[in-house]
Parts: structure tokens; sequence; C-alpha cells
């Protein structure tokens, strides 16, 4: 089962939402995302998280519709990581993530280390406006665009890095954050490929979803 995720950072294009959720969709909003998904008209399975955020008409009108409802007061982990965990818990592994870029650098950081934590676990991508954001898990291909952007982010470190398919490959080469980033690279193929030995590599990527 798909499920997507919606945080309360920057609110997702609707109809980027729309194209990407079907009936079958398994939809979790954490805590204020959820004042989002009441405009939307859209009914979540389930809000969780410390109901700090969530307005209290929008708490009255998904209880009135039944919406599962979990509160969950610890401060040691934010929503995000709490609706994870859920998802782990319920064997839900196929998660999309919208509303995880935000205004706020510290919380788009945050978020990125999270996905960091559970990206093992399960598959976790991020939408924002026009990227797809992923760990890879040791070597991925994709069909793409050409000349589009792409770009590699070691966090903190990613060793043995191969690409093909861009404009500026990597063959058995090293990033790391704050010593060598691989950011804004440009697709030269309809096939990109990209693989590395150990550390841990994030993905930009365009989703091409409108």
């Amino acid at each position: 089962m798909k499920v997507f995720l919606f945080l309360n950072g920057n609110s997702p294009n609707p109809e980027v939402v729309r194209r990407s959720i079907n009936k079958k969709s398994f939809l979790i909003a954490a805590d204020g995302a959820s004042n989002y998904l009441k405009r939307l008209n859209i009914l979540p399975d389930v809000i969780i998280g410390d109901l700090d955020s969530i307005r209290k008409t929008t708490f009255e009108h998904y209880k009135a519709k039944k919406v599962q409802i979990i509160k969950i007061t610890e401060q040691e982990t934010t929503d995000f990581e709490k609706c994870l965990k859920y998802c782990i818990k319920k064997n839900l592994k196929d998660i999309t993530v919208f509303g995880a870029v935000s205004e706020r650098p510290d919380h788009t950081l945050n978020n990125f280390s999270v996905l960091k934590k559970f990206h093992s676990k399960c598959s976790i991508r991020i939408i924002s406006g026009e990227y797809e954001v992923l760990f890879i898990k040791k070597k991925i291909s994709f069909g793409y665009k050409m000349n589009e952007t792409i770009s590699l982010l070691a966090l903190p470190v990613a060793e043995g890095i191969s690409t093909t398919g861009l404009q500026y490959p990597l063959l058995n080469e090293s990033l790391g954050f704050g010593i060598r980033e691989g950011t804004l690279n440009k697709s030269i193929s309809e096939k990109i490929t990209i693989s590395f030995k150990s550390g841990s590599l994030l993905l930009f990527k365009k989703h091409f979803i409108l």
C-alpha cells in the first residue's frame, strides 16, 4: 500500500497531490498538516502528533468524520518521526512525504536527518515543488529527461560514487558535506545510474508530476 504523509511545511501544489494519490492510498497527516488537507477537502486515514498545530475546527471536523487521531505527547521526536514509527509498526513501507521542505532551514535539515535515520527501514521519498528527494540505497537507475538538473549531496560522506548519464560524471569518487558537493549536475541521457560503496548519499531529481 502506498502511503502519503503530509507534514506541516510548505503546502504542496494541490494538483501534484491530486495526481499522486488515489482511493487506495493511505493518507497520514502530521498534526498541523491536517489543516491543509481540510482546505482541499481530503480525508486522511489518520492524524498523528502532539496536536499543538491542528486547529480546533479541523480537529472537530475530522473527529466528526471518525478519522483516527493519535496524540503522542513526548517531545523527544518530531511529528515526522512519530508518523514514520507508526508506518513501520503497521508494516507500511512505501512512503511519499509532502511538506518536508519549508522556509525554516532548521526544520528542513531536521527532516533530512529523520529521512536518513529511517531510509534503511522503508522506502521514503520527499516531494517538494519540483523535486523528489531520497537517500540512495547503494545503487539506483531511472529514466529522466535530457538537460535537467540532478544533485547529489553526501550526509556526511559518501565514497566510491560512480555515475552514468550526467554531464559531469563521477568515477569511483567521494563527496563530503562541507568538503565536496555534487550539486547542479545535468542529465545528458534519458537513463541515469548512480552507485556508491559506502556512506550516505542524498539524491535530488525532478519528479515531473506536472
